[in-house]
């Protein structure tokens, strides 16, 4: 399944056509990027043409758990891709996460007639681990995930602010406290020559949040980290799963004298 393909035996109907739905759409991704590759940005190209002509999938789903047509081990080749079957809906930021309303529509007045007066919470979909951030320590079945906020991440990468309970780290925190599951991704490289973009990511199953702390990172910042443990009874994790320092952040860190160990 690492080449994407679906499994889609014995699958309800339902499931087996949303399966079908998402193959075709990467498919089509697939497709326009390779035409659109000497135009620069392809990826975001392409998820703009998708979403022009509405051959995306899932476009607005925010569901805890697997997606239909993604088992385990299912490579992608670029974040815009799984973006436009519904499987993580950023191409920049790692953490995806449904909305609580008041952060959706604004604050609202409980009172409002027709409003619950008790507003779901946000939770965490899915966290892609890339290497981005220099407090990361990820040992496969299990990884301490750095939260969003306060980093350089179209620059140097490194951590240059305090993080804030807020927004994805929020919903990662009410994903442990509602029990949900969260599916990792993690970054492989950018440089394979049987990938038509030259990246990977794996789709390497679902993991639990099991707890948090905030510490100072090595830049002195306040930051989040989420232990995040890999459900039993998946399919076996990939050998060597764990992510490696993104590159840039392994010169800098060279450079000044704090590569870890």
């Amino acid at each position: 399944a690492g080449d994407g393909s679906s499994r889609l035996d014995g699958s309800p109907p339902v499931q087996h056509a949303a399966a079908e739905a998402v193959i075709a759409a990467r498919e089509r991704y697939k497709s326009l990027y390779v035409h659109l590759k000497r135009r620069g940005r392809a990826d975001l190209a392409t998820l703009k043409q998708m979403n022009t002509e509405g051959s995306a999938v899932n476009v607005g789903v925010k569901a805890a758990g697997d997606v239909p047509g993604v088992p385990v081990g299912t490579v992608f080749f670029a974040r815009t891709e799984m973006q436009v079957v519904g499987f993580h809906s950023k191409w920049l930021g790692g953490i995806d996460y449904a909305q609580d309303v008041e952060e959706r529509y604004g604050k609202i007045d409980r009172d409002t007639e027709g409003l619950p007066l008790d507003p779901p919470r946000s939770f965490c979909t899915a966290v892609v681990s890339s290497g981005g951030y220099e407090d990361d320590e990820d040992a496969g079945e299990e990884l301490w995930y750095t939260g969003e906020g306060g980093n350089d991440l179209l620059g140097t990468r490194r951590q240059e602010g305090s993080q804030k309970m807020k927004g994805g780290n929020a919903a990662l925190v009410n994903s442990m406290e509602q029990c949900l599951p969260v599916r990792l991704l993690r970054f492989l490289g950018k440089d394979f020559e049987d990938s038509y973009t030259q990246r990977k990511y794996s789709y390497d199953g679902l993991y639990d949040v099991k707890e948090y702390k905030v510490e100072r990172g090595q830049r002195g910042h306040a930051v989040f980290k989420f232990r995040l443990v890999r459900r039993a009874g998946q399919t076996p994790l990939r050998e060597d799963a764990g992510t490696r320092l993104h590159e840039r952040l392994v010169g800098l860190a060279m450079r000044d004298g704090t590569m870890k160990e």
